[in-house]
């Protein structure tokens, strides 16, 4: 006599895979070599190694990879395909200063917010934060960052933002790819998270700027520097 579990097992193998869950899991494998550095900024992109290593289709694998090129994540070059988007130094200093004029916006509706909805919507984030931040895998470090900067925007409830929410992901995926290839210090990311999390609990707008700055500007200096420092090495 078959099981609950079995007929449950046996139902979930006849179900099909969905295009959308096979390009999305083309795109969490390709953002997670980059995280994890199997993949470098400027490195090619193998179609074909793809669709053997995740079993999917070529025009699967090309729609995410065409998805991730519109994203900024990928760049399509002429004749010779698509390559891992690498970020100039004087590019990452560019998307701090937008990403704090962004974040910016994004902490005034937060604050505006007079029923404090959105500020508890932040603090959700925030908790996820600090139970995932400390994680041993790289990987889960990275998506925790990511979720909680996700995190303030959704939390504004801001339309734009969040539209343009793709775009900037894929810069600070690569951003953050560099920084685990040079610095790999967990408590001093974790440190500056929360030093930002303290201002905008604070509501002091000078103090979250500051506190912006330290996060976003004064870390991409100092990266950088060392990616500089790299660079002439090699």
């Amino acid at each position: 006599m078959e099981t609950a579990r079995g007929a449950a097992e046996r139902t979930s193998a006849r179900t099909p895979v969905s295009n959308t869950e096979r390009r999305q899991r083309v795109i969490d494998e390709i953002k997670r070599r980059i995280v994890l550095g199997e993949l470098r900024p400027g490195e090619r992109i193998i179609e074909a190694d793809l669709t053997s290593s995740l079993e999917v289709s070529r025009p699967t694998a090309r729609e995410a990879l065409n998805q991730m090129a519109r994203d900024g994540l990928l760049i399509q070059e002429a004749y010779r395909g698509l390559r891992v988007a690498d970020i100039e130094v004087g590019s990452m200093l560019e998307i701090a200063r937008v990403r704090v004029a962004l974040d910016t916006e994004a902490i005034d509706e937060i604050l505006d917010d007079s029923t404090g909805a959105r500020m508890a919507r932040l603090e959700e984030s925030w908790e996820r934060f600090e139970s995932e931040s400390n994680a041993a895998d790289p990987l889960a470090v990275h998506e925790a960052h990511i979720r909680f900067h996700r995190g303030i925007w959704e939390a504004a409830g801001n339309y734009l933002l969040m539209r343009i929410w793709p775009v900037v992901e894929a810069q600070m995926t690569i951003i953050l790819a560099y920084d685990q290839f040079t610095r790999r210090d967990a408590e001093r990311a974790h440190a500056i998270h929360a030093a930002l999390m303290r201002a905008i609990r604070s509501g002091d707008r000078a103090r979250i700027r500051t506190a912006l700055d330290v996060h976003t500007m004064d870390s991409a200096q100092e990266l950088a520097l060392l990616v500089s420092g790299s660079s002439d090495q090699d």
